[in-house]
């Protein structure tokens, strides 16, 4: 993730709970998320951990995580709701980007998810990624990730304009979240815009607090290049988290599945 990626991923600390649980995504990959750390043997990383909202709920079930995100605010959260999950001891946290953590023994599975591939706005600092991500792992470990699959229907959705969640905040105002994207498909980027609109007790706006935060997304040939050249073996792509395969025409994510030779 670059610094100024970082920057604008801070500002999100404060809506992200919201942001999450209003996500079309967020209740399915959270399964398979979990599925997956249920069945791997070993240590287990998961980058941009963020509130901790897929670790925590893993660690409940009895796993050991260590969680990599560069954002203090995130970290801070995740310190926060693990505490009163009662699960702080089973989550170790390093702040760093996902080009340069470093881990004390290789991991048996990494996991990237909720499309935190396109926090990286290059295909070079992917590429770097990747790489680190594969020396990173045991011989035979695990790299579990997801991106952005972008179709014309979900570029259209994107870009329109909508109502996010409406909610109240911690001091009681009723506020509104709305969202638009603007997506350069040439360059493979997306500038997620969001603006929250807080209440007086009329309904008339009080304030108006702007968020950006700028994406970016491969094509499945793209990843699968990425992943055979850093020397992973591709064991599976598909096209949701029910780990259907993946079809073009058909799929609404990609799923990677990638194992570092033994």
């Amino acid at each position: 993730m670059s610094y100024k990626n970082a920057s604008e991923y801070e500002r999100f600390a404060e809506i992200y709970e919201v942001w999450t649980s209003t996500a079309a995504s967020t209740n399915q990959n959270l399964a398979f998320y979990i599925d997956t750390y249920l069945a791997a043997q070993g240590t287990i990383v998961e980058l941009g951990i963020g509130d901790g909202r897929i670790a925590i709920e893993a660690a409940r079930r009895g796993c050991s995580l260590t969680g990599v995100d560069l954002s203090p605010a995130m970290l801070d959260r995740c310190r926060k709701l693990s505490a009163e999950a009662g699960v702080a001891d089973r989550l170790t946290l390093i702040k760093s980007d996902f080009r340069h953590f470093d881990i004390p023994v290789p991991a048996t599975l990494i996991t990237l998810p909720y499309h935190s591939i396109g926090h990286l706005p290059s295909i070079d600092d992917k590429r770097e990624a990747v790489h680190h991500i594969f020396e990173n792992l045991s011989p035979g470990g695990l790299f579990v990730f997801d991106d952005f699959f972008m179709t014309p229907q979900l570029m259209s959705h994107m870009r329109a304009v909508q109502l996010r969640a409406a909610y109240q905040n911690s001091a009681g105002n009723d506020c509104l979240l709305w969202v638009t994207s603007l997506i350069d498909e040439l360059k493979q980027s997306i500038l997620v815009v969001t603006w929250e609109d807080i209440l007086d007790e009329n309904g008339g706006m009080q304030e108006r607090h702007y968020r950006r935060l700028s994406l970016s997304w491969l094509e499945p040939d793209q990843i699968s290049a990425l992943l055979i050249d850093t020397g992973f073996t591709i064991e599976a792509c598909f096209g949701d988290f029910q780990r259907t395969p993946f079809e073009t025409a058909t799929a609404s994510e990609q799923v990677w599945v990638a194992r570092k030779p033994d």
